[in-house]
């Protein structure tokens, strides 16, 4: 099926016989979430409201009127970096230091809060949706979701990791080998509640590191993450003796860097609209640049 957004409807033209309730099913709505559209007259066929589980044939067109939803978070006029922007995502270079939500205490000050006011500024009526998160000291992308309806497909996409996460970390010291898989389940630290730790007792984790260039006594590399574990990047490069430049929780401050030296540089993920894969990249910042360059 193909699907068509146009002034808040979703438009799918049926390729093939089935019903309402099979599509609603492949866009990964919940029976609660497929319930309430039909008594609320969201669905049709050529402008005329649909019941339930209703059949369509190949050629119909499906008409969804998508749900209006709200959040009440407050919004930050700081400026973003935006790296890529249509009508279902939007990715922003998050600067280090800066929660991409609130964790409680802090609720006016975070990357959500400046999202929503570039929202506003640019009439947008949607609530803010990160589709993921990075560690407050950890750069990079983070990909929003603009249309509440999707959340639930690309919550999947991520889960399935067809929403594909790459790094540039500067780590201790050079690799035993160019290019390693570390396949090491992770845990909670039972001593340390801030602190994950390889545990056999753990979920499985796997990263990818592969080496970019090695300096005196320390490694710029890049790191493709293949599940989504906290503090994964950092846990397993400690656990081989090589943890990222100024990492105060697994390895030891560097006067080079003031935090922790990982930036999520690149996204690659599937596009349910144009169905194509998406690759969106963002700039080195400036603080990782210039340890690059002093090291050369």
């Amino acid at each position: 099926m193909k699907l068509t957004l146009k002034y808040k409807k979703l438009y799918i033209n049926i390729d093939t016989d089935c019903t309402t309730d099979m599509i609603l099913e492949q866009l990964y709505q919940s029976k609660k979430n497929r319930y309430l559209l039909y008594p609320e007259g969201k669905i049709s066929i050529s402008k005329e409201t649909i019941k339930q589980n209703t059949a369509v044939k190949k050629g119909d067109i499906v008409c969804i009127q998508l749900p209006e939803v709200e959040d009440d978070i407050e919004p930050d006029f700081t400026p973003i970096d935006i790296c890529y922007e249509d009508d279902i995502f939007l990715a922003v270079n998050k600067p280090s230091t800066l929660l991409v939500h609130s964790d409680g205490t802090n609720t006016a000050h975070t990357l959500s809060n400046r999202v929503k006011a570039y929202y506003m500024q640019q009439g947008y009526q949607i609530p803010v949706r990160p589709l993921h998160r990075l560690d407050i000291e950890t750069s990079g992308l983070v990909l929003f979701c603009k249309i509440p309806f999707f959340q639930p497909m690309l919550d999947t996409m991520l889960k399935d990791k067809k929403i594909h996460r790459e790094y540039i970390a500067l780590i201790q010291g050079h690799l035993p080998r160019n290019h390693m898989t570390i396949n090491k389940p992770i845990g909670r630290d039972r001593h340390n509640a801030k602190k994950m730790r390889i545990s056999n007792t753990g979920k499985p984790a796997c990263t990818d590191v592969m080496t970019i260039k090695k300096y005196k006594n320390f490694s710029m590399v890049h790191c493709i993450l293949h599940t989504g574990r906290t503090h994964q990047i950092r846990v397993h490069l400690s656990s081989i003796q090589h943890p990222l430049l100024s990492d105060p929780l697994y390895g030891t401050k560097d006067t080079r860097i003031q935090r922790l030296a990982l930036h999520a540089f690149r996204l690659k993920f599937y596009h349910p609209i144009l169905q194509k894969e998406l690759c969106v990249e963002c700039t080195m910042p400036a603080d990782i640049t210039k340890v690059i360059q002093q090291g050369s």
